[in-house]
């Protein structure tokens, strides 16, 4: 994930489907008396881009995509974390392994100890972390679609934040394209089908996403047949209620549409921008915009000035 500016604002959501957050019983009534939403979130967010062909370092691979979304990384065992977690929430769930890190957070195998159910859970410092994920939160407790990754509930005390989710073990659209190089026209209507019903979903509801890229798209399962769920809401943002434009420069910046880039102001039409750009990689397997200088990278977004196939716009038409 990556932000030209290092501000994000997350916006206030409006009401809908909720998940309720288990507080520790000293904090319900300090919580009760705080605001819960609607502050600042100074943070930075810049990171390299990834790119099919552009191997990414061990720490890029760490601190930007295994903590964004459950089900990315190899196993290791989680019997050290445990007694790192609340009471409440082993006293519900069996730590099985650690499967992700970040600079303020781990993500964990977990087991259901009634139903066996298997699900991943994020554990941020509550300190340091909490407003890195704010964004996500307001997003995810509001949102239930089946090509959506589901928030299934959180757990809040003094020092952490536990955030437990579905856990999807396809890893991500990004590793199959690599491995594919291109999908051809079926594959990635199939993919591009589930993609546009989730963006249209989120939409309806006021929400951009701000971030669509491969890499937060992830497999439910490693078969062929699974299906997509979009991830990582770290930089969403609700469109206030009466205003129709955002302005928070925000974003990886393959992906950034022009009109974020320009500095101008932008609805969550944005989001197809990028769900273009995602199409033309699928088709290809290479980037519309890419380029290691990030001024000639921007000047190359801003002026619509791309390399292309003929055959791969000839493709990309028959999808519209």
């Amino acid at each position: 994930m990556g932000c030209v500016s290092s501000k994000l604002v997350p916006e206030s959501p409006p009401p809908g489907h909720l998940v309720k957050t288990v507080y520790q019983p000293d904090q319900v009534n300090n919580n009760k008396n705080s605001k819960q939403e609607g502050h600042h979130a100074n943070q930075n967010l810049y990171s390299k881009p990834d790119r099919p062909g552009r191997k990414r370092t061990k720490n890029e691979t760490n601190d930007e995509q295994k903590a964004g979304a459950p089900g990315r990384t190899a196993t290791t065992n989680g019997g050290k974390y445990r007694a790192k977690f609340d009471p409440r929430v082993t006293a519900k769930y069996d730590i099985k392994a650690l499967i992700g890190r970040g600079s303020f957070s781990r993500v964990v195998r977990v087991e259901h100890r009634i139903t066996k159910q298997p699900y991943a859970i994020k554990m941020v410092d509550r300190v340091q972390g909490k407003e890195v994920c704010e964004a996500e939160l307001n997003v995810l407790r509001r949102v239930r679609h089946m090509y959506i990754i589901q928030l299934i509930e959180v757990f809040d005390s003094k020092e952490k934040l536990y955030m437990v989710m579905e856990l999807a073990t396809g890893g991500e659209l990004f590793d199959r394209i690599i491995a594919k190089g291109s999908f051809t026209e079926r594959d990635a209507t199939r993919v591009l089908n589930m993609v546009l019903d989730g963006v249209r979903y989120l939409h309806s509801l006021g929400i951009a996403h701000r971030d669509l890229k491969p890499e937060n798209l992830l497999y439910y399962h490693p078969g062929q047949d699974s299906k997509i769920l979009i991830t990582d809401f770290g930089l969403s943002a609700f469109c206030r209620t009466g205003e129709s434009f955002m302005k928070t420069t925000c974003g990886t910046p393959e992906y950034i549409a022009p009109e974020i880039l320009a500095r101008k102001p932008y609805t969550c039409q944005v989001d197809l921008w990028a769900v273009g750009v995602i199409t033309y990689i699928l088709l290809s397997g290479t980037m519309p915009f890419d380029d290691d200088n990030r001024t000639r990278l921007y000047r190359s977004i801003l002026k619509l000035k791309y390399n292309f196939a003929g055959e791969v716009m000839y493709l990309f038409f028959l999808l519209i």
